[in-house]
């Protein structure tokens, strides 16, 4: 079902909500540090001793972070969220909440939900989460589909070659796709992309490793964005198709 994140009225006067969308917290998980290069968050010695061994093209599997360290990213990212997504505001997580073992998972996803001042967080599940948490989110949901001022939304933790919908999108009247899952890779390296056309491939990872961790807002989306759906534009006029990831002509069908 579709939901509409938007403004809710105050006892006086309208209180304007604001939506903000992330991906991959990863609380407690040391790993994610390593193999995302979370430099930021690691102590002077982490960084100094983790940066040597990935210089000597040593085996990132023997280095393990500091108990310091991963508290400075839990604190880190709930600070970062606090900073921007206030009380009353509307936060959409797409998944990878929080690593831990055994009774350890349910405390770690607890604390680092504590940390977070929003009382409004819904929840994507990703393919590191135990239904279990379901009860730290307002909604939770495998793939769902939202309008945020009018812009059409489809959020799930893993990306996705086409939505409902996709072949309408336009720079005027967006239909996008957002993610997570893949810690910024395509951002990182677009050449790895799978896509043929992924220039004009109207979605975008959410996640924290690509945007400085930060979530991001509505307006950073669309920023983003705009250049693919500008693309997604052009090509279906040079292509003929009105739905060029699925190969549909201008009689394809629905």
């Amino acid at each position: 079902m579709d939901q509409a994140p938007g403004n809710c009225a105050g006892s006086s006067e309208e209180t304007i909500v604001t939506t903000y969308y992330c991906s991959d917290p990863h609380a407690f998980h040391g790993n994610i540090m390593k193999y995302c290069r979370r430099l930021a968050f690691m102590t002077e010695a982490d960084r100094e001793s983790f940066l040597a061994l990935e210089a000597e093209g040593g085996d990132l599997r023997t280095f393990h972070l500091s108990d310091e360290s991963i508290d400075n990213m839990n604190r880190g990212l709930a600070a970062n969220i606090n900073a921007r997504v206030g009380p009353n505001d509307t936060l959409w997580c797409l998944g990878d909440w929080a690593f831990g073992r055994g009774g350890d998972y349910l405390k770690n996803a607890r604390w680092f939900r504590d940390q977070l001042q929003c009382r409004t967080i819904h929840f994507v599940w990703g393919n590191h989460d135990e239904e279990r948490i379901a009860d730290l989110f307002a909604s939770t949901h495998h793939q769902t589909k939202v309008r945020d001022r009018g812009v059409k939304l489809t959020l799930n933790h893993y990306p996705m070659l086409t939505w409902d919908g996709q072949h309408h999108a336009t720079v005027s009247e967006p239909n996008v796709h957002l993610f997570g899952h893949v810690h910024a890779l395509y951002q990182r390296s677009p050449e790895s992309s799978p896509l043929k056309e992924a220039d004009a491939w109207p979605a975008l990872d959410v996640g924290f490793d690509g945007h400085d961790y930060q979530v991001w807002s509505l307006e950073e989306v669309l920023e983003a964005l705009r250049p693919r759906l500008e693309a997604f534009e052009s090509l279906k006029r040079a292509s003929g198709r009105f739905d060029p990831f699925r190969g549909r002509g201008d009689h394809g069908g629905a």
